[in-house]
């Protein structure tokens, strides 16, 4: 669906997209990184968030304030695996990309 008359509700999905409308899908998208890969919230917060395609947690959620924000899920977990090789030393196993896959993108 392309037009606007889709509610702004937690994750949608639309294929392998991810789709964000409010800030407190940011938490719930760290809470789920945090289970599923083992690091800090506030860490899954700006790892999400960069893979999202911001600079920092607090950029999505001014994004957010404005319009909803869309990613597709290879782009997502490609950044998302870089981030947390490069900074946790964190390689994702097949299982951890598709349990992530499905806590974001699906309600």
């Amino acid at each position: 669906m392309s037009d606007n008359s889709q509610p702004k509700s937690q994750q949608a999905t639309t294929g392998s997209m991810i789709i964000q409308a409010q800030a407190a899908e940011l938490t719930k998208a760290a809470h789920a990184l945090k289970s599923i890969v083992g690091i800090k919230s506030s860490r899954a917060s700006q790892r999400h968030a960069i893979a999202m395609g911001f600079e920092s947690a607090n950029h999505l959620i001014v994004a957010l304030k404005s319009a909803a924000v869309e990613r597709d899920f290879e782009q997502y977990i490609e950044v998302l695996s870089a981030e947390l090789k490069s900074h946790h030393q964190i390689t994702l196993a097949p299982e951890q990309r598709e349990a992530i896959k499905k806590a974001l993108t699906t309600q």
